[in-house]
């Protein structure tokens, strides 16, 4: 049998697929590749979809402080505390010699926050703690720094000097 007799549609005898038989695989081969880019889509889409909610949900820092207003306050408290100790640091080193650029930063930063305290956030505080309280806050902030100040004025005590004790001298041996 030759190659002439089997016909068009069968494999040569040589064990190499027919033109026909590879455009089939390529065509197995196409619809596979088109249902796998297909999954992969929707399987991306979802991800998208579930990251660009579970991210909206985070920013909308509102609601999630109305759903965990303690686990909030502790970590507002948390920064707050190391951004204090920070320029604190940096702020108590800076009288001790040369003025480093992180002092430079404390201080600028602090005269900043302290600005921005005094005329937007201790007004509106002031009002809500006397709304809650009954009393006025910047009231008793002036006192205590009216304290502060009387206690400064005070001359500080004069340092005893503390001279050295004179060993007592050894007396001769006798013989």
């Amino acid at each position: 049998m030759t190659n002439e007799k089997r016909g068009r549609d069968t494999e040569p005898i040589t064990g190499e697929p027919s033109k026909r038989e590879l455009e089939r695989q390529m065509q197995r081969t196409r619809e596979s590749l088109a249902e796998t880019i297909g999954e992969i889509k929707d399987t991306v889409e979802q991800e998208y979809a579930s990251a660009k909610q579970t991210v909206s949900e985070v920013l909308d820092y509102r609601e999630q402080f109305k759903n965990e207003p303690l686990v909030w306050s502790l970590g507002a408290l948390s920064a707050g505390f190391a951004l204090g100790y920070t320029l604190g640091y940096a702020h108590k080193n800076s009288k001790h010699g040369k003025q480093s650029q992180l002092a430079a930063f404390a201080d600028s930063m602090v005269d900043e926050l302290s600005s921005v305290g005094q005329g937007l956030v201790m007004p509106a505080l002031n009002v809500k703690i006397k709304e809650l309280f009954g009393f006025d806050f910047s009231e008793l902030l002036e006192d205590i720094n009216r304290a502060k100040k009387r206690s400064r004025k005070k001359t500080p005590a004069k340092r005893k000097t503390v001279t050295a004790k004179r060993k007592p001298k050894k007396l001769a041996s006798r013989r």
